[in-house]
């Protein structure tokens, strides 16, 4: 049963990402569901965690994503398949691409990041958004179709660009496909433990994946990479798997946001500039900084979901204490991964069962 409080007013949560999923399945069981409207461009959210075992074969559509739909159907939450492209945080609306616009009591934005290429480059496959990386993903398959030589190159050494690095060298096994992985950073996975950086070498070098580091790309051009000092390198496709950036719209809503133009936000998930406004995932900017990473945006989901139901029934609201030291899994396909906390790390297949299972209990919540 809702508390009557909180009945009657409007909440508008932007975008279906690892918060936003757990905030419809919390405040519906809590009746608030006929006052909530979900809006996002697509109706399938992906799990950031088993995209690169889809990437790799292991994994179908259906596997790794969430059907918005069905989800806020089972919680009695409004569903809206459109982009918003305008947020007027003064009359508190929200305006869509479809056209018209909506509005609210509370708004909470979890609408993830976009990519953040080299100035002047716009060649290549992007990741993110990862809601739609699966049919440029497509765009790959039909290169490797045509039966040629390929050279795949996998811009970015932090965790994403190895899992997507060992993906693609699963997903086109037996064919003429060199994969490369290159970036900035002196060695794979700079922000991780030593001894994970260690064995994340070894299996680049079993797995017959090129590494180039310290390779700072500047240009891409006539299937041709160029670093920083000059070095080149010649590739028939890139990914890029770079640092995220903030929706460019951002900008014109008036809300408070960091130098890159992500939300800032306090320690209770809120707007600094906007009490009405909340956001989470990698389009907020925290008070204690941490990667765009899914881990944080998964926990941030309970407290949101908390801190909604507070706002709308004038309680004071909790924090969100964001994990010092987290786990990372990272997957190295082939059934093997690393697990890496606390300055130690370990490999084997256990570690990638153990992941299995672990995204695997994710999902089924949601379904």
């Amino acid at each position: 049963m809702a508390d009557a409080g909180a009945m009657g007013q409007s909440v508008v949560l932007l975008g279906g990402g690892h918060a936003h999923v757990e905030v419809v399945r919390r405040l519906g069981q809590l009746g608030l569901g006929a006052q909530i409207s979900l809006v996002s461009p697509s109706r399938h959210a992906p799990y950031s965690g088993m995209l690169p075992g889809h990437v790799a074969g292991e994994y179908e559509f259906d596997d790794f994503h969430i059907d918005l739909a069905h989800l806020c159907a089972r919680n009695g939450v409004t569903f809206i398949e459109t982009a918003a492209i305008g947020i007027d945080a003064h009359l508190k609306k929200v305006s869509f691409a479809c056209g018209g616009d909506l509005a609210y009591d509370l708004l909470s934005i979890d609408i993830g990041s976009t990519p953040s290429l080299p100035e002047g480059i716009s060649g290549g496959l992007s990741v993110k958004p990862i809601s739609s990386f699966t049919e440029r993903l497509s765009r790959l398959d039909a290169l490797v179709a045509e039966g040629r030589p390929l050279c795949l190159a996998v811009i970015g050494q932090g965790v994403a660009g190895v899992e997507i690095a060992f993906a693609l060298r699963r997903r086109f096994e037996g064919r003429d496909i060199r994969i490369a992985l290159a970036g900035r950073a002196a060695g794979p996975v700079p922000e991780r433990s030593r001894r994970a950086r260690l064995l994340v070498e070894r299996a680049l070098h079993a797995a017959d994946i090129a590494h180039y580091p310290a390779f700072d790309v500047v240009a891409f051009k006539d299937n041709e990479l160029t670093a920083r000092d000059g070095r080149q390198l010649a590739v028939d496709a890139v990914v890029w798997t770079t640092s995220s950036g903030a929706p460019a719209w951002l900008r014109q809503t008036g809300l408070s946001l960091d130098a890159s133009g992500f939300i800032k936000v306090d320690h209770m998930l809120q707007s600094v500039s906007e009490p009405h406004v909340f956001a989470a995932g990698d389009v907020a900017s925290l008070p204690d900084p941490r990667p765009k990473a899914g881990v944080f945006a998964v926990r941030q989901g309970p407290v949101l979901a908390e801190n909604i139901h507070r706002y709308l029934l004038g309680r004071p609201l909790t924090v969100y204490r964001p994990q010092r030291f987290w786990l990372v899994l990272i997957s190295l396909g082939y059934g093997r991964a690393i697990a890496d906390k606390w300055g130690m790390a370990i490999s084997g297949n256990w570690v990638a069962r153990w992941k299995h299972r672990t995204d695997s209990r994710f999902m089924q919540r949601y379904r």
